[in-house]
């Protein structure tokens, strides 16, 4: 019996966890794309819209946290624009559904986002923190808020201890919401908290779903992109999210190449933001996802002048803002409370590491290590470009921001690698298998694209042998 009810209790916490972001993000999202909040435009993606939706929500709750301090004062807050938010989200919705019904393949989408989400909550769930860095630094730092009841300078971010082993620098989107969720259960323990990873998770496979056919390079793309690194999403580790987002930032970006959408273009740009809130290496991330996006917008057939960027995109750019002030505070935060980066970019220090690792020939175990980790993905692309090669007239571009992308990031990983003062063989050990799952993630994107033109290719083939 207490089974049962504690099971009930679970389902309407994340029944209710899901509406709260979802009225959160509506607030911002209804009027951007509909010019309201109860009245919808037909053209847009339910679903691709509902992953921005939510998203958006996440982030701006991160930010009423950071800008409140007190978990229970921003949870007021919180919930009472996420009632008025869902309120006119759900009278949107009803109103919607009598005009345009849901089609058989808007069921499909929906069945299958429930049920690989299902297929993650137990592990999510159920398996306890054991990971070194789930432990001691983003569930830690979820601890420490909850425990302090406030994200501010009294949460212990400047104690010694904590600057010593904790990372007390790194962003705290998901250390915030776990917290948000022990005060609401009211203890804090190994399990519950995780439940922060499944609302993570919700977005990144509903915007997956959204590329849904009954084809083989959909299944390609869903075992790739979220179970050939499915225990990083269930550990604790931000690694596998901050892969994951990454690699849908760049799926998105291919498809905008190809049909030219806006909400595309915009459900790509929101993924990248939040990578910044993830971990330090969404910078570098966000980064080359924006240079990806500029070389995607000058490769395209019509070229878009920044004049006209400005005139059909201006609208977008307060939501971005306002998406970027949690980054803003935090930064603030970090300068006042004399929070720092251990790995000291860009001082004298590190310019010195980088001439001393080139010279000494350090870089050779960078390449080699990094190398080792790629090198599957690598031979998989390899044997699908050489495929399209031979199979193809003419190779699409949608993989070009993938490959460009997960290029940068790599560069800019063995940059770290070079300029960093621990250790280097330690630092590789600890770090290289994950820090190379973005790019992993990446290629597996640009695979995607390249099996799905073979795809294409080879069922038109067949078509005009049965002519």
């Amino acid at each position: 019996m207490l089974t049962a009810v504690n099971s009930i209790k679970l389902l309407l916490l994340i029944a209710l966890g899901l509406i709260y972001f979802i009225g959160l993000g509506w607030l911002v999202i209804g009027p951007l794309l509909h010019g309201s909040l109860v009245n919808r435009k037909n053209t847009e993606s339910r679903f691709l819209e509902l992953s921005i939706i939510f998203i958006s929500g996440l982030i701006i709750n991160y930010g009423i946290v950071l800008l409140v301090h007190s978990l229970k004062i921003s949870f007021v807050i919180g919930c009472i624009l996420a009632i008025i938010g869902s309120g006119f989200y759900i009278a949107m919705v009803f109103k919607s559904i009598k005009q345009n019904p849901f089609t058989h393949n808007s069921v499909i989408q929906m069945f299958g986002t429930i049920l690989v989400c299902g297929l993650f909550l137990g592990p999510i769930l159920f398996t306890p923190l054991m990971e070194w860095d789930a432990r001691s630094i983003w569930f830690f730092h979820g601890k420490m808020i909850f425990n302090a009841g406030s994200f501010s300078q009294l949460t212990g971010w400047q104690n010694p201890a904590v600057i010593d082993f904790s990372h007390a620098d790194y962003p705290n989107l998901l250390p915030t919401m776990a917290a948000q969720i022990a005060y609401l259960a009211g203890y804090w323990n190994e399990y519950l908290p995780k439940l922060s990873l499944f609302f993570l998770l919700v977005p990144a496979v509903n915007l997956l779903f959204t590329f849904s056919k009954r084809t083989f390079s959909f299944l390609f793309l869903i075992i790739l992109v979220l179970f050939s690194y499915s225990p990083k999403l269930w550990d604790g580790h931000m690694d596998g999210y901050l892969a994951l987002f990454f690699a849908i930032s760049m799926l998105l970006l291919g498809r905008y190449i190809k049909f030219s959408k806006t909400l595309d273009l915009l459900s790509s740009v929101l993924c990248l933001l939040i990578l910044i809130y993830f971990k330090n290496e969404g910078n570098l991330a966000l980064l080359a996802g924006a240079c990806a996006i500029l070389l995607t917008l000058l490769l395209k057939k019509n070229k878009i002048s920044f004049r006209m960027i400005i005139k059909e995109y201006w609208k977008y750019f307060p939501f971005i803002i306002l998406l970027l002030i949690p980054f803003g505070l935090w930064s603030f935060y970090k300068l006042r409370w004399g929070l720092s980066n251990d790995l000291g970019l860009g001082t004298n220090q590190s310019l010195d590491q980088l001439a001393i690792r080139i010279n000494d020939g350090s870089y050779k175990i960078i390449l080699e290590r990094v190398y080792g980790q790629l090198q599957n993905c690598l031979m998989l692309l390899a044997f699908l470009l050489v495929a399209s090669l031979v199979f193809l007239k003419k190779i699409q571009k949608e993989f070009l921001p993938a490959i460009i992308a997960s290029g940068l990031y790599c560069l800019g990983m063995i940059f770290v690698y070079l300029v960093t003062p621990l250790n280097l063989v330690t630092h590789l050990n600890d770090s290289v298998s994950r820090t190379m799952l973005s790019v992993i993630a990446c290629i597996y994107i640009a695979c995607y694209y390249l099996v799905s033109s073979l795809e294409k290719n080879g069922d038109g083939q067949l078509a005009s042998e049965k002519e």
